[in-house]
């Protein structure tokens, strides 16, 4: 039976494959969000994120040609809807735009801590800037990459590795599963995808392991119920990291 335990410890691994971490907060801006007034407030309240790029949304349209009534699909700009901040070091990336707060962290990784030090600097400001009545999805996610494991060594990485008919060779696969928590409102999405080694692209080579824990009813924005959620669906990304992975490969991490 499934027990949520937040006292349960889980192993610090030295060598984690985390290529990046994500939380997002999707909770629509009630203030209008504009370019000039929006760079200028971020500027002032996020000094150590210089960086900044305007984000434009698109739309598609779909019309008749006059000539063969055959469907054009046409691009349409939707404008400005938010912008793109980078840290002084690059590691640290928030998307602030009139749907929410995507803040993530990438490769490499340090600890919850820190991360979520930052992020939740980060949607204090926006709130006072956008001022979202709710947080409608609430998303801790992250993405894994075991760069060394091969389709053939894959029984050394996975407890459940995927079965080949005929004994055939395995090329690459992908597996995206999404689970319901028992009396939680959460839910859990799990992709693992296994791409062939390419030499010129190592970033691109090896398992892949994306978990996404995210909220199914909305959250008050006051402080306690986010922090309890966060608290909660941190504790089952790393349940569901340390279950996947055989003792081995989790052994080679440490």
């Amino acid at each position: 039976m499934f027990k949520l335990d937040l006292n349960e410890r889980f192993p610090r691994l030295s060598r984690a494959p985390i290529v990046e971490a994500v939380i997002h907060w999707q909770a629509r801006a009630e203030k209008p969000l504009e370019h000039d007034a929006l760079k200028r407030e971020l500027a002032a309240r996020l000094p150590n994120y210089p960086r900044s790029d305007a984000m434009h949304g698109f739309g598609l349209k779909a019309t008749l040609s006059p000539k063969d009534h055959t469907s054009i699909v046409q691009h349409s700009p939707k404008g400005f809807v938010g912008l793109r901040l980078t840290s002084d070091d690059g590691r640290y990336v928030m998307q602030f735009t009139r749907e929410g707060l995507s803040f993530s962290r990438t490769s490499p990784y340090e600890h919850w801590e820190p991360f979520a030090a930052a992020a939740k600097q980060a949607w204090q400001v926006f709130k006072d800037v956008a001022a979202p009545v709710e947080t409608q999805r609430l998303g801790v996610r992250y993405i894994n990459q075991l760069a060394q494991a091969t389709s053939a060594t894959l029984r050394d990485y996975l407890r459940d590795p995927p079965q080949c008919p005929l004994s055939l060779p395995l090329n690459e696969f992908m597996y995206h599963s999404t689970f319901n928590v028992p009396g939680l409102p959460y839910g859990i999405g799990i992709i693992k995808v296994m791409q062939p080694s390419m030499s010129e692209l190592p970033q691109s080579s090896g398992l892949f392991i994306d978990i996404d824990v995210f909220s199914t009813t909305a959250i008050p924005n006051q402080s306690g119920p986010l922090e309890d959620s966060l608290a909660r669906m941190r504790w089952l990304k790393n349940k569901v990291f340390f279950s996947l992975l055989t003792d081995a490969a989790l052994d080679s991490l440490r």
